[in-house]
């Protein structure tokens, strides 16, 4: 007995393997995050701990440059020259002048001191020399001599770092001394001025530098002295011998006593100084883990959530899964068989693939026919374009690239030779043709074939065609040759020159190439109709207005029946009413067999033969047309009502886009594509026809003043009626009421 393979369901091979998908990627960013992220982050403190120490330097820095300031600034008063200051009193009257501590808390006291005299000057008070230093200031290390030395002598500034100082015999406290020669800078100084920092001040700064109450942080001179420390300055030497050993400036770490310190290290151009934050490992691993212990919980947190969403987002996502695999079980159980889960749909779409390839090789197979049937339609007036003709050719490889084409129509008269080699030979010779694009249409006449081809028709050139390889043949061959046109919609014409150019052989016989302007058919000197009644037959017609579109055709009715008109003019305007109508069916979303049938083409229009043939059908077609128009009123009820509304409101000068289309609850984009669309012109357009129209009617029929007519079509302001009026009929409006007062009277 066969044993059936066991088959993990598709569901759970899904949960399976996205739990598996988001597994991975979990443990792979806690490997991160443990040896690179980590890392990183204490990177990241140390550049903190290393940014605040250069802020504090560059900070330090800028204070003490403006005690160089302050030199500068004294020695440019007068009253503190010592040609000024003559004896202990002389002072009071600069005293103001040596407030320069006010607004610097970095400075505790400031001295001035003119070398050779006896006395310090503050803004405060005066005091001798011997009194400042044995009594008011006693400093633990500076002896009077020394001191009386630095502020006479010292023609550079000097530091003194900081030390222990009684101030006024009370507590002592660290101060560091800055003294500097005035003027600064000078070969030959007549003064010192001593600042007074408290140490506090700087540890203070430092205090912001260090995270942790463990950490310290100082600073030393170019001596490896301590200027000034935050706590713990026995470990201080030790710490910066081995840091001036190794020459690092930056972070590093170092081993005092068995326990890691991380030395964050900046140095100052400006004193020479070296400032230091020294933070145990311990102490700043302690955030590092912190962070590394809440990032592996989030993490496992993440990993339980993420199982729990894979698993009802698979059951959500799996149901349209299913229901295609029962959909494909549905529709193709034949093609399916015995496949599991997703294998039918790929049974499916192997199906699906077979079978298009097989449509794409008919297709392929049929596009010739596409061709042929796409280069009727243009030669029936049915494109209304040479760029919408390549939008419909894209698909089937063919395209018109150039700006002119002209119908060409050979005709044969040896039955036998059209039988077996006519459509081989001209190719032949087409190729000698100095034309880009020659396209052959297939008419089903044996004895006739049809060429599209490009550029203007040269009659010196395709003379000199016919007679190098047509002409010197055994057999007998005649052209006709339309003329070249530059609209698409007038190939077809081209086609009926072509055709009445052929027939002329009759006259001026056969085996010979014929242009249409040798025939008596071309009258260039006359305008046989006005273009502009095809025009306005394609506006009613879009509009539906069957009152004007009868009127328009029982127009083209009489220029057809007109005695002066002949067979190809009455054909010409056929084929432009026809190609017309065919270009509106068309724009149809729904196009009826009918139409199609009725609708002549320019074949049937070369074959009529009579003016009575010719007018039947044209009236056949009108009605056919709008027969189709009543069958789809429903469709265009909102065309209806937008040009009833328009006929009955043009007369208000109010009247607008905006109010149109608030009546119609339409937006005022919709509206204007909708009747653009439906009718071939804007609103705007349209309202302005009708009101012209009814100005003619008005400058014909009555006396009115222009103004009161101005006011009855819609118009308020009389001067644009008049230029609108003038620049539409080329005539101001009492022109042309005095032309056709004129005429009437006639």
């Amino acid at each position: 007995m066969d044993r059936k393979r066991m088959r993990i369901p598709l569901s759970l091979q899904y949960l399976s393997f996205y739990i598996i998908i988001l597994i991975i990627p979990v443990f792979f960013l806690g490997y991160i995050i443990h040896f690179y992220l980590l890392a990183n982050l204490k990177g990241q403190v140390m550049a903190s701990n290393e940014q605040k120490l250069v802020q504090m330097k560059e900070m330090v820095d800028t204070k003490l440059s403006e005690f160089h300031k302050i030199s500068m600034q004294v020695s440019t008063q007068h009253e503190l020259t010592p040609y000024y200051v003559d004896n202990f009193f002389d002072v009071f009257k600069a005293k103001r002048i040596l407030n320069y501590k006010v607004g610097n808390e970095f400075i505790y006291e400031l001295f001035y001191h003119i070398r050779g005299n006896d006395y310090l000057f503050s803004g405060d008070s005066s005091y001798s020399i011997d009194s400042f230093i044995r009594s008011y200031y006693q400093f633990q290390n500076w002896t009077p001599e020394q001191f009386y030395q630095d502020i006479n002598e010292s023609a550079q500034p000097f530091l003194r770092n900081s030390e222990e100082v009684k101030i006024f015999n009370g507590e002592p406290a660290g101060i560091i001394t800055y003294g500097v020669p005035v003027p600064f800078n000078s070969k030959n100084p007549y003064g010192t001025i001593i600042f007074l920092i408290k140490e506090q001040m700087i540890q203070d700064m430092l205090k912001n530098v260090v995270n942790s109450d463990e950490g310290n942080a100082f600073i030393i001179d170019e001596n490896n002295q301590i200027v000034a420390a935050l706590h713990d300055k026995s470990k201080i030497k030790e710490v910066t011998g081995k840091i001036k050993e190794s020459q690092s400036i930056g972070v590093q770490s170092l081993k005092i006593e068995k326990q890691t310190y991380y030395i964050s290290h900046v140095e100052s151009n400006f004193l020479d100084w070296s400032y230091f934050t020294l933070t145990p490992e311990t102490e700043l691993m302690k955030d590092v883990n912190s962070i590394r212990d809440k990032v592996l919980l989030s993490y496992v947190a993440i990993l339980l959530a993420g199982i729990l969403i894979i698993y009802f987002g698979m059951r959500i996502n799996y149901q349209p899964l299913q229901k295609l695999i029962r959909r494909t079980e549905e529709k193709w159980a034949r093609v399916v068989g015995n496949h599991h889960g997703l294998d039918k749909i790929w049974g499916a779409i192997d199906y699906s693939e077979q079978t298009n390839q097989l449509l794409s090789k008919r297709v392929e197979h049929n596009r010739p026919v596409l061709q042929q049937h796409l280069l009727i339609r243009l030669l029936r007036g049915e494109i209304a374009s040479y760029e919408e003709f390549n939008i419909l050719g894209k698909d089937i490889d063919i395209q018109l690239n150039q700006s002119s084409y002209y119908v060409m129509l050979i005709e044969f008269y040896d039955k036998d030779f059209v039988n077996r080699k006519m459509s081989k030979l001209v190719n032949d010779w087409l190729s000698k043709l100095e034309s880009l694009e020659k396209y052959q249409i297939e008419l089903f006449e044996t004895s006739k074939i049809v060429f599209i081809v490009s550029g203007d028709a040269d009659r010196l050139l395709l003379h000199e065609w016919y007679q190098t390889f047509i002409k010197s043949r055994s057999y007998s061959v005649t052209l006709g040759i339309g003329n070249s046109y530059y609209d698409a919609t007038q190939i077809g014409k081209s086609h009926l020159e072509a055709s009445t150019a052929l027939n002329y052989k009759l006259i001026k016989g056969t085996n010979q190439i014929i242009f249409f302007e040798e025939t008596s058919a071309d009258n260039s000197n006359n305008q046989w109709y006005d273009k502009e009644i095809v025009d306005r037959l394609e506006l009613y017609l879009r509009q539906r207005d069957k009152e004007q579109v009868t009127k328009i055709m029982g127009q083209v009715i009489e220029i057809i029946k007109s005695p002066s008109a002949n067979l190809f003019f009455a054909k010409c305007l056929m084929f432009d009413v026809s190609s017309t109508v065919m270009r509106i069916v068309h724009d149809l979303e729904q196009v009826h067999q009918e139409l199609e049938e009725i609708m002549p083409d320019v074949l049937q229009i070369n074959d009529f033969h009579s003016i009575e043939e010719m007018e039947e059908t044209v009236t056949q077609m009108i009605q056919t047309v709008f027969k189709f128009y009543d069958q789809s009123d429903t469709e265009h009820q909102l065309l209806d009502d937008l040009l009833s509304y328009l006929r009955e409101n043009y007369h208000d000068y109010q009247i607008s886009i905006q109010v149109l289309a608030e009546h119609f609850s339409l937006s005022e984009a919709y509206i204007m594509r909708y009747f653009k669309k439906q009718t071939g012109e804007t609103i705007l357009q349209h309202l302005n026809r009708l009101r012209m129209e009814h100005t003619k009617h008005l400058l014909k029929t009555s006396d009115l003043q222009i103004k009161e007519i101005a006011l009855q079509v819609g118009y308020s302001d009389v001067s644009s009626f008049i230029r609108k009026f003038k620049q539409q009929e080329k005539l101001t409006p009492g022109e042309y009421r005095k032309k056709y007062t004129n005429k009437n009277a006639i």
